[in-house]
């Protein structure tokens, strides 16, 4: 047996295979240790789950096996370990600014993570890991040149049949590792998956792992079931009986009560506005779906009534079937009440999406900051929120029917700065003035001074009871969530000089990504967020907790509206047994089944998603000496000139007129003014204007 063996493998083979062997076992112990960012917590995930350890190191040398079926195997060896090793460096620095860990889904987010990566490094950083790259590009181009080859014969068949032998025992190995409970496959807590089950299965598992599994129980008949015996209407839910009031959601970034902070104390109230309102209107907490990031699946859960769950660990729906799907929504639902239905958002109109999966949520509208005026940025760069006033109270005036509004904030958002150095370079008064570079001297009459240690400036919020290391970005968080607050009080005010009936929600989308630990808190718990409902019709005071997909359903039953499935499982059978169950039967056949419930044809069909409430418009053309004036209505810092659709140069000067630095049109040139966002997509362009 063993010279038949020895006969089948030469002695180069096996002294590869236990060098792939001993180099998958360091590969992965290096993963785990910048997993855990401890060598000692790594070692003891090792002996305190070896099994769990050595099925992540298989996994690991499958990836190697590739090397057995080429001539280069150093080359592939290194690449290999260079993917691996960038994965877990990528995932130890993302761990820094966020709860969540690395997962595939976060590739497809690259194109919109790039663009914000100077608010999270500093220069230097951003240099030395741009001359890594550039360093490895050419490490990598030399070895391929002349890296060693396997000098003898590559039995790839042999090598093949190998390879998928040890796939195969990996998919033996992890189905016996999730009926034993060794594995899992869908991850309750995503942080604490990557600890329990190790990094390179949980990425592996998220990589492959994507959408809904169908349900054992699936099936035509079941879901006609389903949507005649719990999902029908009660005989006291009449049309008659439906109120209509406004709807406005306002989904606050990273907002938190740090007064259920343990141990901290306020010079002032950071929230008053916001506990007022808790004293006299419906209020309590939100399990929302992530910690210090993951907005967009809070407000997938929020807008859909979906639980996240059931997708797959760290997906994105927003990134993957909301691309090419429509889903049943608030705003689906509410159109059928004849409610028109808007988004609004003080941040980049594409940043996860939003511009194309808006559409498919059911909205008319989507006004995005590229549609804004007046816009004021804090100092790390980020749009006030009290900019989203007078777009709000514009959309209600905008339409003579009842309004679904969804208000995404940004104000709250990451990073926050670790000390005086970290201040975004952006003057905080206008958007127009957000390309200055600031010195010492701007930046200190900022509303922070910026001086070592971080001193507030008169008026400021300070803590008490904090460790003098995160004085700087809590303080700092502290302040602008106490900005946000004065917009909560502000936007209320607007609201209630208006004669129409209006149902007002705040709430929290996530914690900050400011290290928070469950033990910190009062309530023990960094998935909880809270939320306030405020309204001008005397609704009762109901305070409960809940699941953040379970709020919109929470809200319309108030209002006697029961429209759509899934607000009706969410109303009728929410403390059934199998309800968890037959909320996974209908996110399964409404997105990646037959559609049964609806008889095998969606009813929800993509809307025509306007940008904007105000028409941009081209009216007229201006010569001048400096250049050619372009007139018209509602243009904004964003608004640039397409000459016969090649993109000129463009100056804004006020919301009527565009400057561009032409001297010369021709007769017949097209001209059109397009938004354009800091990520270079073009948003909306206006109608042509033909010069003459």
């Amino acid at each position: 047996m063993l010279k038949k063996l020895k006969n089948l493998f030469s002695k180069e083979d096996i002294k590869s295979l236990l060098q792939f062997v001993y180099l998958s076992l360091i590969i992965n112990l290096l993963i785990e240790i910048l997993n855990r960012s401890s060598l000692l917590e790594a070692l003891k995930h090792v002996f305190t789950n070896p099994l769990v350890f050595l099925y992540n190191t298989l996994i690991v040398l499958l990836t190697f096996s590739v090397a057995f079926l080429v001539k280069r195997r150093f080359f592939v060896t290194i690449i290999v370990s260079i993917v691996w090793i960038g994965f877990a460096i990528t995932n130890a620095v993302l761990l820094v600014f966020r709860v969540t860990p690395f997962t595939a889904v976060d590739l497809s987010l690259m194109d919109e993570a790039i663009p914000m990566i100077n608010l999270y490094l500093a220069k230097w950083q951003i240099v030395l890991i741009f001359v890594a790259v550039i360093v490895v590009v050419i490490a990598v181009v030399l070895l391929f040149l002349f890296a060693p080859k396997f000098k003898q014969r590559v039995a790839r068949i042999r090598n093949a049949v190998l390879i998928a032998l040890l796939f195969g025992s990996i998919l033996l190995f992890t189905s016996l590792g999730i009926s034993t409970n060794v594995l899992a496959k869908n991850f309750g807590n995503l942080a604490d998956a990557y600890k329990d089950y190790g990094f390179v299965y949980c990425f592996t598992n998220s990589l492959v792992n994507t959408g809904i599994d169908k349900p054992k129980d699936y099936s035509e008949q079941k879901m006609e079931e389903l949507a005649e015996e719990t999902l029908t209407t009660p005989p006291e839910i009449e049309e008659d009986n439906k109120q209509t009031p406004n709807i406005i959601m306002i989904q606050l970034e990273s907002l938190y009560d740090v007064t259920l902070m343990n141990d901290y104390t306020y010079s002032e109230d950071p929230l008053p506005n916001y506990h007022a309102l808790q004293e006299k209107y419906s209020h309590g907490f939100l399990d929302v779906p992530s910690v210090g990031a993951g907005t967009a699946n809070t407000e997938f859960e929020i807008i859909s009534g979906m639980n996240l769950d059931f997708f797959g660990p760290g997906e994105y729906p927003y990134k993957t079937i909301l691309k090419e799907k429509t889903c049943e929504s608030i705003a689906f639902d509410l159109k059928e009440l004849d409610y028109s239905t808007h988004a609004i958002h003080n941040n980049d109109g594409t940043f996860y999406g939003r511009n194309q999966v808006f559409s498919n949520l059911g909205f008319d509208t989507f006004t995005s900051i590229e549609y804004m005026h007046n816009v004021e940025l804090n100092p790390m760069g980020w749009a006030k929120d009290n900019v989203l006033i007078e777009e709000i109270m514009k959309t209600l005036r905008s339409t003579k029917e009842q309004d679904f509004i969804y208000t995404i904030s940004v104000q709250g958002h990451g990073k926050y700065p670790g000390s005086e150095n970290d201040f975004s370079v952006q003057d905080s008064t206008t958007l127009s003035s957000s390309s200055q570079t600031l010195g010492a001297a701007e930046l200190a009459q900022r509303e922070y001074t910026l001086t070592e240690g971080y001193t507030p400036s008169a008026g400021a919020i300070t803590v008490d009871g904090i460790a003098e290391d995160k004085r700087c970005a809590f303080e700092y968080y502290v302040n602008q969530i106490h900005e946000m607050d004065t917009f909560i009080g502000n936007l209320i005010d607007e609201l209630e000089k208006i004669d129409e009936d209006v149902v007002l929600v705040f709430y929290g989308d996530h914690l900050p990504s400011l290290g928070i630990n469950a033990t910190d808190l009062a309530n023990g718990n960094i998935y909880q967020n809270s939320y306030v409902i405020w309204d001008n019709m005397n609704l009762p005071k109901i305070d409960m907790d809940m699941e953040a997909y379970q709020i919109t359903a929470s809200i319309l039953k108030r209002l006697n509206i029961d429209n759509g499935y899934v607000t009706k499982l969410h109303q009728n059978k929410i403390n059934a047994d199998n309800y968890l169950e037959e909320l996974n039967l209908l996110q399964y056949d409404m997105l990646y089944g037959d559609q049964a419930i609806f008889n095998g044809t969606s009813p929800y069909i993509a809307t025509n998603l306007h940008m904007g409430i105000d028409e941009i418009e081209i009216n007229g053309i201006r010569s001048a000496s400096d250049g050619m004036y372009i007139k018209g209505e509602n243009f904004t810092e964003y608004s640039k000139v397409f000459l016969n659709d090649t993109e000129i140069e463009t100056t804004y000067v006020d919301e009527k007129t565009l400057l561009i630095s032409t001297t010369t049109l021709n007769s017949g040139d097209s001209i059109k003014v397009g938004q354009k966002g800091d990520d270079k997509a073009i948003l909306s362009y206006t109608e042509p204007y033909t010069f003459q």
